[in-house]
């Protein structure tokens, strides 16, 4: 069970930062979506917080503003309109796709941007898609009475397991991401269930062209390190040449080295070699991904067969 003594709901940033220089041990929450169901009796039993930020009503952090390059989505953007809404279906493929995975209905009425990477989990779905956006985040600080607001590159901000780039009460602000509209898209995910997934491993990927070949091209992955990143091997091999089953097959063998998991490694590399090539194709539009993926593979037993004849 969940108990408090304070609930506060500011509206504003100044509002926040009044509040939380005054107030101190306060525990800041957004959809709560993570905290309820580790306080739930059975899982972590009595849980106690003196304070609670409830910071999903802040003016700020709903910001929704669409550019014809850059996108500004609020921190407190929850995935059910990333699901939902029309323009970011249209201009942030990705972003839907990741959202059909996250979880229930009813958890994505809930669920924030912002919380989900602040949480800084290596499962976490929306960072890889938020990395083939080329994100930027807005944090917000509170120095000598005024509010200072700093942006950096989501790969800068997301430091490691659990660590973001935080101190006292800053807080996370927006998301600054690139309009991908003309960009075919794709996120691939795998867990130990079939609902309500945790990654094991998560691919994210945005495919652009030009005259039958890749005009630009961005993978991201997560799940299998301790932070989700781009797969940089793979995007440079690819940019400029043409969309070749036998590129993409290449490519897909160039970043596995990435996997720091330290359990079921075989696994997951043949998972992740699997999700490239299977996203890549997806974003392309192909219909015929299945016994693509099907002929590399009987290609690579038979690679194998002639080793050991």
């Amino acid at each position: 069970m969940l108990r408090y003594d304070n609930y506060f709901i500011p509206k504003t940033l100044k509002e926040y930062f009044e509040l939380t220089t005054k107030v101190k041990d306060c525990r800041i929450v957004a959809g709560c979506t993570d905290i309820l169901p580790w306080a739930r009796e059975g899982r972590g039993g009595e849980v106690f917080l003196k304070n609670v930020v409830d910071v999903s009503r802040i003016k700020e952090l709903n910001v929704f503003n669409f550019g014809t390059k850059k996108i500004l989505l609020g921190a407190a953007t929850n995935y059910q309109k990333l699901f939902l809404d029309k323009k970011i279906r249209k201009s942030l493929k990705v972003l839907p796709q990741v959202s059909v995975w996250f979880a229930d209905d009813q958890i994505r009425e809930l669920a924030t941007l912002g919380g989900n990477i602040v949480n800084a989990s290596p499962a976490g779905d929306g960072m890889p898609a938020l990395l083939t956006l080329n994100t930027n985040v807005t944090i917000a600080k509170f120095k000598n009475k005024k509010i200072i607001k700093e942006k950096m590159p989501l790969e800068k901000f997301v430091r490691g397991r659990n660590k973001v780039a935080l101190k006292n009460n800053d807080i996370l602000v927006n998301f600054e991401v690139e309009n991908t509209d003309g960009y075919g898209a794709c996120f691939e995910k795998v867990g130990h269930r079939r609902s309500l997934v945790i990654s094991t491993v998560c691919v994210s990927s945005l495919v652009k062209l030009n005259n039958n070949k890749f005009q630009d091209i961005r993978v991201a992955v997560g799940g299998v390190c301790e932070v989700p990143t781009r797969l940089s091997k793979t995007e440079k091999f690819l940019k400029g040449k043409s969309i070749d089953e036998n590129n993409i097959y290449a490519a897909s063998m160039l970043d596995l080295d990435v996997i720091k998991s330290r359990s079921r490694r075989e696994y997951r590399k043949e998972v992740l070699q699997n999700f490239i090539i299977r996203s890549i194709l997806k974003s392309l539009g192909k219909n015929n991904v299945e016994e693509t993926i099907q002929r590399f593979d009987n290609k690579v037993k038979s690679q194998m067969e002639s080793t050991y004849v």
